[in-house]
């Protein structure tokens, strides 16, 4: 069962913050496929095939991490974009 957890951040913090959870994502993933290299290295094929599993189970979850970032980047995106906006041009004013 999945639950969403919901936190804030600075609007000008979206792009570090979505970076920091996508190496995270990226450093378990790493740690998945190091796990099974590690039992083929022991020729412990049972393990190696557990540790594979798990290691797709992670892929599931990183995709869906990354379709949050992707939604909250194109959030940041449109803010981005409605306050280039609102905001009068420079040259205008001169």
């Amino acid at each position: 069962m999945r639950a969403n957890i919901t936190y804030s951040v600075d609007v000008q913090d979206i792009p570090q913050e979505v970076a920091r959870i996508v190496i995270g994502e990226a450093d378990t993933f790493t740690t998945s496929l190091a796990e099974v290299k590690q039992a083929l290295d022991g020729s412990n094929l049972l393990e190696a095939r557990n540790r594979l599993m798990n290691a797709r189970q992670s892929l599931i979850d990183i995709d869906i991490r990354l379709r949050e970032m992707d939604q909250i980047l194109a959030g940041y995106i449109n803010i981005s974009n409605e306050e280039s906006l609102d905001t009068p041009d420079e040259q205008a004013s001169e």
